[in-house]
């Protein structure tokens, strides 16, 4: 059995990547703060087990409880695999630092990067007694190695993201069963969180219209064709751990 643990699992990437792991050989833990019950009616149709969490990554306070829940739920013994995604996100607040209250800011901290960090120190923790391969996938973004105007926030988190991505993989290099650990830039997908980022203002993110065109002209990645690319990445033998992946190099 392969048990994948997906954040932010019920809409956009991360419902494609359950949507795609959908087996009678995989057990699927997901996370958001909203269920999906069309994806759990879908899983039940293929015979694979899911259980959804409806859980809101500002409650940082719990994430070790609700790691504690899942893990619980995992059969260590029949594991041939677990992984974590850590892919829920907000890119919001998009506006010059300055121009936004404190609490947008620890709320995108929390979500984009302090979140994912307590989640694979859990894991970490939670399974190294075990013997089944453990992987972890970060989702990242280009934001993450180049500065945007009114984008502050999410860039910082994801280069954050990136480089403790790069951490645990030196710590994880010499160890007997080590994890390997990825950053994964998906490129700019069609989702929720583009149309929130195109209904912006050009005095709060400067580059507002060459976002507007992407969608215009069809330059925008299914979630689901992303999703595909990324189980490959995650399946392939030949990942390095640490490393961070861009689906353009792919």
């Amino acid at each position: 059995m392969n048990y994948y643990i997906i954040t932010g699992a019920s809409r956009g990437l991360g419902e494609a990547i359950a949507e795609n792991l959908i087996s009678k050989d995989n057990h699927l833990f997901c996370i958001s703060r909203k269920g999906n019950e069309d994806l759990v009616v879908r899983a039940g149709l293929k015979d694979c087990r899911i259980d959804f969490f409806e859980y809101d990554f500002n409650f940082l306070e719990e994430i070790d409880m609700l790691a504690e829940t899942i893990f619980e739920r995992i059969n260590f013994k029949k594991a041939d695999s677990v992984c974590l995604i850590n892919n829920a996100g907000v890119a919001k607040p998009i506006k010059p630092v300055g121009n936004f209250p404190s609490f947008e800011i620890i709320s995108n901290m929390n979500v984009n990067l302090i979140a994912p960090m307590i989640l694979v120190s859990e894991f970490i923790k939670r399974t190294e007694e075990v013997t089944c391969e453990r992987k972890i996938v970060n989702i990242s973004s280009g934001a993450g190695k180049k500065p945007y105007y009114g984008w502050g926030c999410y860039c910082s988190a994801k280069a954050a993201m990136d480089m403790f991505t790069g951490c645990v993989g030196v710590e994880q290099k010499n160890i007997t069963n080590p994890v390997k650990i990825i950053s994964f830039v998906p490129g700019i997908i069609d989702t929720d969180m583009q149309a929130d980022i195109r209904e912006c203002s050009e005095e709060d993110f400067e580059q507002v219209e060459r976002f507007i065109k992407f969608k215009e002209n069809g330059n925008l990645k299914s979630p689901d064709f992303v999703a595909k690319k990324l189980l490959e990445l995650i399946h392939n033998n030949e990942t390095k751990t640490g490393m961070i992946y861009d689906i353009k190099e792919l």
